[in-house]
């Protein structure tokens, strides 16, 4: 009789439990068609959806509640796997009584398919709608959480693991996002003019003629934002702006780091690492110029042209080529110097990319998730940054990792950067390849930077425009690279040692203080087909190190940075 009963009770719980599975995998089949009703914007089947996974999950979680699944819960071994499940069923009840109906509400308020607007730009009104169901989507989200808190994955069985593990996936996933979605949507919704206009201005970098942020800002775009619509104002070029005032004026130590035409040239304000003080050279300039305020400086390369033309497709130019994310580069940065005469062609030819590209972007007629993705490849590659002058909006580029400001201590990171500055004026760096390298003495605590150059350039083929201006000063080559090789210490930390120690070129000898970094310049030539590599050591203040940052200029190519393990012992682990 003992036995029987025993057999029927395990033989109810597996009915049980197959039926709780069921209910769920069937929620997660409900819950995968969401993505495309809320792209053809079908209200009606979100709310068919939302309304199916209430009831499954509903039910599954009435069922692990009742006093089976409680008594099973305490037999050794088997009963941790079993606790787990319930856990898991009692969050994602949780998660679908107290995040669904509002997300429901979310998805059908965005319509992501109406969300475009006529003439380029995107309708604030539906995103500030869904953004009042956040605060009660990551309340769910926490308590969901605080479910699975005490399930030890590790002592699991590998097909309960397994069952169960999509849920800790999205709650380790998810649940961040959405954090950050309500922590910077009310900004986000500032910047884009839910407040009134903005004006914001659009600097491309030309990776051809190194800067240390990328390249020479060879030409911007004026963006006018007013409620989510997106309008280009102007174009403009280095011709357009005076050359001959300086726009902002750094400490003397810092000036000193740079050649004398650095915060007077449109095309040099790039040349320090310092991205918010490239960005407050622009506004200065513009308002110089123009008596008003920009709202934000913006900057990126072709390199993210190019990632950006992977979601939205190919462009064609005025002259019908037809530019995409394998071409666009080589097209910007080599093929308009021997196509177009003259900086007023080659100017119109930019111009004309950039209109393209911004009619493109602003038609809404591409993948946001995907753009997302691309967008957070180019802030990772440290080539898209952002600068504004409101202290919330900053904030939120720092904490995107946008702002690009080199560090004031080595509390959250230690920073050593190795950046490159055109100083031949040419547009030779398109043949330019780098790598990074760094390793520590533990013993002396000193780290050595190290930056290897490697110069490909043809010796035919190319206009007198490309080549070096500066090299008939030197007496060498104008395919040889003439550049000015800057680094910057940790904040604190002493540089002791550089190779070359004087450089090529006495006159491109520099030092100075950049946000507590002490810098060394030298200027080297690298010859055609041949390679330089420039070290420079220094010795590590005392005290905590955070985390070993190493920065260098972004380039036609990715740049390979190696950090080696000797390194790990002089720093604290992220």
């Amino acid at each position: 009789m003992i036995v029987g009963g025993i057999g029927i009770i395990a033989g109810v719980f597996g009915v049980q439990a197959i039926t709780v599975q069921h209910d769920l995998l069937t929620a997660k089949s409900e819950l995968s068609s969401l993505g495309h009703y809320v792209k053809s914007g079908d209200s009606a089947k979100i709310d068919a959806v939302g309304d199916n996974v209430l009831k499954l999950t509903r039910d599954a979680n009435s069922t692990v509640r009742g006093p089976l699944w409680q008594m099973a819960s305490g037999i050794p071994l088997v009963g941790q796997n079993v606790d787990a499940v319930r856990r898991a069923t009692e969050a994602t009840s949780i998660l679908a009584e107290g995040a669904l109906p509002a997300g429901v509400k979310l998805l059908s308020s965005l319509r992501i398919d109406k969300m475009s607007v006529s003439g380029g730009g995107v309708d604030l009104e539906p995103i500030e709608k869904a953004a009042t169901s956040l605060p009660e989507i990551n309340a769910a989200f926490a308590s969901a959480k605080t479910k699975l808190d005490g399930v030890d994955r590790a002592s699991l069985l590998p097909f309960v693991d397994s069952a169960i593990g999509s849920l800790f996936d999205v709650m380790d996933q998810a649940g961040p996002v959405l954090k950050d979605v309500q922590h910077y949507l009310p900004t986000l919704l500032k910047v884009a003019g839910a407040d009134g206009p903005r004006t914001y201005m659009l600097i491309f970098q030309n990776n051809a003629e190194s800067r240390a942020t990328g390249g020479l800002p060879a030409a911007t775009a004026i963006v006018n934002v007013d409620n989510g619509h997106l309008k280009l104002q102007e174009q403009t070029s280095t011709f357009t702006f005076p050359r001959d005032r300086q726009v902002i004026f750094p400490p003397e130590q810092t000036q000193s780091i740079y050649e004398a035409d650095t915060f007077k040239g449109f095309g040099n304000f790039s040349r320090t690492p310092n991205f918010p003080t490239t960005g407050e050279a622009f506004a200065a300039l513009w308002h110089n110029t123009t008596g008003g305020e920009l709202d934000g400086v913006i900057s990126l390369d072709p390199v993210v042209l190019s990632h950006m033309l992977e979601v939205t497709g190919p462009i064609k130019t005025a002259d019908g080529r037809k530019l995409t994310s394998d071409n666009v580069v080589e097209a910007l940065l080599y093929d308009a110097y021997i196509r177009y005469k003259g900086n007023t062609n080659q100017d119109a030819f930019f111009s004309d990319v950039a209109a393209r590209v911004f009619l493109k972007l602003s038609s809404g007629d591409w993948d946001i998730t995907k753009m997302l993705d691309q967008l957070g490849a180019s802030v990772s590659e440290h080539r898209l940054y952002a600068w504004f002058p409101r202290e919330a909006e900053q904030n939120m580029a720092v904490e995107m990792k946008m702002d690009g400001t080199m560090t004031v201590d080595n509390k959250k990171a230690t920073e050593v950067g190795i950046y490159i500055n055109d100083a031949a004026y040419s547009k030779l760096e398109f043949f330019m390849k780098t790598s990074m390298n760094v390793t520590c003495d533990v013993a002396k605590r000193t780290v050595t930077t190290s930056l290897t150059i490697a110069n490909s350039v043809p010796m035919t083929g190319l206009t007198s425009y490309q080549l070096g201006i500066r090299n008939k000063r030197y007496q060498i080559p104008r395919e040889d690279f003439v550049q000015d090789i800057m680094f910057s210490a940790p904040p604190g930390a002493e540089i002791t040692k550089m190779d070359p120690e004087q450089g090529d070129a006495w006159d491109g000898r520099r030092s100075g203080v950049e946000n507590g970094h002490e810098a060394q310049v030298v200027r080297i030539f690298v010859p055609h087909e041949q390679t330089r590599t420039v070290s420079f050591t220094v010795k590590l203040p005392k005290g905590q190190l955070g985390p070993l940052l190493a920065r260098t200029t972004p380039t036609v190519t990715t740049t390979p940075v190696s950090i080696a393990p000797t390194c790990a012992p002089l720093f604290t682990a992220p």
